[in-house]
């Protein structure tokens, strides 16, 4: 979820300033609360529950939802190497990238993995829980919060559609073809 780095200013000709790197319990509690951004990076966040950061933790772990949620590719356009597990473009031969099959909702994937309620996109183990207990909570873990398939496809969610949609996205031509 820091894979990317975020820059911001307030005015075009000043200073840019780097946000922060997104920590899992900004995640959690960004879930949770709702505020309105005042453009003061130092800004202290007056909310229940407590967020714990200001204004610029606030905007990254807010971005970090946004491009979970929102940043989509066609399936098999990117690949992930097994032996590194770096992400890379597909070899030769990758998805059909004619407009009549990127009108399916299928051909559509995430481009990153979900974010969890733990404010992670992988389950970690606690340095508390005994080694003899650790499959038990990690299985109860994966169970509870779900780790969804990276590239899922976007008719697959879970989301619910707004009204009158059959999926929470849409496909529609504008143009030439």
């Amino acid at each position: 979820m820091n894979a990317n780095v975020y820059w911001v200013t307030s005015n075009l000709l000043g200073d840019w300033i780097q946000l922060p790197e997104a920590q899992p319990e900004q995640l959690q509690v960004a879930r949770m609360v709702k505020h309105v951004f005042t453009g003061n990076l130092n800004a202290t966040i007056n909310s229940f529950p407590p967020f714990p950061g200001k204004e610029r933790h606030l905007l990254r772990a807010q971005l970090a939802r946004i491009t979970h949620g929102t940043q989509i590719c066609p399936k098999g356009y990117i690949e992930i190497d097994e032996e590194t597990g770096a992400e890379k473009l597909a070899e030769e031969g990758g998805p059909d990238m004619s407009t009549g099959a990127l009108l399916d909702l299928a051909a559509w994937g995430h481009r990153y993995p979900n974010i969890l309620k733990a404010g992670r996109c992988t389950h970690t183990a606690p340095d508390d829980v005994a080694e003899d207990g650790m499959e038990e909570y990690m299985a109860k873990q994966a169970e509870e919060d779900k780790v969804e398939e990276r590239f899922r496809a976007l008719n697959d969610e879970g989301y619910a559609p707004m009204g009158g949609l059959e999926f929470a996205w849409v496909t529609k031509v504008k143009g030439d073809t």
